[in-house]
């Protein structure tokens, strides 16, 4: 929550907090604050709340407070994000995959994945939770803006996390902070904020890890973090597009209403007339100066807005070159229409990033079922890693047309034809966990009527082989 004022420092000094922790919670809070201000700035540019710094030539000082705005960072978030469909979990176990489906169901987990997603490429990073909750593990994702993390390279996962749970509001002080969760190994502990101050209580737990995933963007082995999809570049390009986009629409205002000038003619040639009525009038005259000359009336060449609209295209293609996003996305129309197979070339790097974001958060959302199995079923993440394997689904970012889709499986239900038979045929068409399911209770009862029909028409030619012997 970008508007939070702040995590206080009292957080550390909570009533019951063990000293060790305390000097645990100070560092997660150092490393919050030490990353606030450029994720507020990330946020600004999403939000297109950002504006740019002025170079102070080409604008009038009077024209510099006009605003203009871009929203070419909220596009390279987005672009990306809509390629991402969570689309629930699948187990080679038909009982965890319905209990999957429960929590996935209870938790609002495919619209909660879409906004973590967004604040993962905003940020670099977003964060899940697991917890005990009256009906079941809950499921929760957090912004970086409102959580801090610390990392364990032995591990390969996080040591311990920071987590704003919860908000008040104090005067002229929106949104502070009531309730702080803080993760460890072994315990989740309570800090919340009461008329005596902090007081923090320990649920301890058996899960044998951190109940706190990232879901990071892009990460790598310095930066287990990720990157922001708004990088230094992004930020930059779209400043040089905001202080163009001003140039222009001072340009149109100029081209809209070229100069003129009225040379040898008296002062008060005009009368009462302004510039502005003079110009718009259909009747513009004047007389003769005293030694009988004509005045001459002339009109400055034109300035041309073609400058402006190439500078612009350029700073769309930079725009797309850094963030994969196709340039006719940005707004900016070719004149020959592009072809098909433009259109896919210039799609192919974007479904790249999807892919690669899909493969890195399936991983996380893999571990977040695992311990969510874990706190359902009192178990521990290492007895559910080894009961079941647990994949996270997603459909196809390439997001291909269903005619195409269905025309590539049932071929491929020729060659193999069991794959007729499966959930993946209907998954791939393209078809809502809700609808294959329906269609699964339609293919049961087809099942059943068939084998009804089978076992009556066999005890039928039982009954009449029986009854021909008798007559005999």
């Amino acid at each position: 929550m970008s508007a939070m004022t702040d995590i206080p420092q009292a957080v550390s000094r909570a009533a019951g907090l063990r000293p060790e922790d305390a000097d645990l919670v100070r560092e997660l809070l150092d490393t919050w604050r030490r990353k606030r201000p450029r994720n507020l700035l990330r946020s600004r540019y999403y939000e297109m709340h950002q504006r740019p710094r002025e170079l102070g030539i080409s604008v009038p000082p009077h024209l510099r407070t006009l605003e203009q705005v871009v929203g070419w960072p909220a596009k390279a978030v987005d672009a990306l994000v809509a390629r991402s469909q969570f689309d629930g979990y699948v187990s080679d176990d038909s009982g965890t995959e319905s209990e999957l489906r429960r929590i996935v169901a209870a938790n609002g987990l495919r619209c909660a994945y879409r906004k973590a997603a967004t604040s993962e490429c905003k940020h670099s990073c977003a964060f899940a939770t697991v917890t005990a909750g009256a009906s079941g593990p809950e499921v929760r994702f957090h912004p970086a803006t409102s959580s801090a993390a610390l990392w364990d390279f032995s591990r390969n996962r996080i040591r311990a996390g920071l987590v704003v749970m919860d908000y008040g509001r104090g005067a002229g002080r929106p949104h502070l902070p009531t309730w702080v969760d803080v993760f460890t190994d072994s315990a989740v502990i309570v800090i919340t904020r009461g008329r005596a101050g902090w007081r923090a209580e320990y649920l301890w737990h058996s899960m044998g890890r951190c109940l706190m995933e990232s879901l990071a963007y892009s990460a790598t082995l310095e930066r287990p973090f990720g990157k922001s999809r708004i990088t230094r570049a992004v930020m930059n390009i779209t400043d040089d597009a905001m202080r163009e986009s001003v140039r222009s629409e001072i340009s149109a205002e100029f081209f809209t209403s070229p100069q003129k000038y009225l040379l040898g003619a008296d002062k008060e040639a005009l009368g009462d007339q302004t510039k502005w009525d003079a110009y718009i009038g259909n009747i513009f005259s004047v007389s003769r100066d005293e030694d009988n000359n004509v005045p001459t009336f002339g009109q400055l060449s034109q300035g041309s807005m073609q400058p402006h609209v190439d500078y612009m295209r350029q700073l769309a293609a930079r725009f797309s070159g850094e963030t994969n996003v196709p340039v006719s996305s940005l707004g900016v129309v070719s004149d020959n229409p592009s072809s098909a197979e433009a259109i896919y070339a210039a799609k192919e790097d974007m479904v790249i990033d999807a892919q690669n974001l899909n493969a890195d958060n399936g991983e996380a959302l893999r571990n977040v079922a695992y311990m969510a199995l874990a706190v359902s079923r009192g178990t521990d993440y290492a007895t559910e890693v080894a009961r079941a394997g647990v994949q996270a689904k997603f459909r196809n970012p390439a997001t291909p047309s269903v005619v195409s889709q269905a025309d590539a499986w049932l071929k491929i239900a020729r060659i193999a034809p069991y794959v007729a038979e499966s959930d993946v045929l209907l998954e791939e068409l393209g078809l809502g966990d809700d609808q294959i399911q329906r269609l699964r209770s339609a293919r049961a009862r087809s099942q059943s009527r068939a084998i009804l029909a089978q076992a009556t028409q066999t005890a039928g030619l039982s009954l009449g082989q029986t009854g021909g012997g008798e007559t005999t």
